[in-house]
């Protein structure tokens, strides 16, 4: 039987997937935490670090996710109401956020794909 797709064989590389998913989602924490280290609650740059290690070493992956999304949760609400009289809505960076998030569910639900610290059990 035949699947119905153009390139079936790129199927066999699926465990890769994830991996891309968690280098892109931590290297935007890391950038986060860098921006996040040089305005105020710096303390929150050194849990952005921290979920930003783990999750591009593959270790506590499900945990370092939750961390993520609490603290982009965070720290969408502290620039939201901070700024809602003062600048427009920026439209991107809250889509980066929304982006981010659903790629942290995506690897909560999913697992760290290849090259991890994880193991499953």
């Amino acid at each position: 039987m035949h699947p119905l797709s153009i390139f079936p064989q790129l199927f066999n590389y699926e465990i890769f997937a994830p991996l891309l998913l968690r280098l892109i989602v931590s290297l935007f924490l890391l950038w986060l935490g860098l921006s996040r280290y040089k305005k105020e609650y710096k303390g929150f740059s050194v849990l952005y670090f921290l979920s930003s290690i783990l999750i591009f070493l593959g270790l506590y992956t499900q945990p370092a996710s939750i961390l993520g999304m609490a603290i982009l949760k965070f720290d969408f609400y502290i620039d939201y109401w901070k700024n809602r009289n003062l600048v427009p809505v920026q439209t991107e960076r809250y889509f980066l956020y929304f982006i981010a998030v659903v790629i942290l569910i995506s690897l909560l639900l999913t697992g760290p794909g290849a090259f991890a610290f994880d193991l499953p059990l």
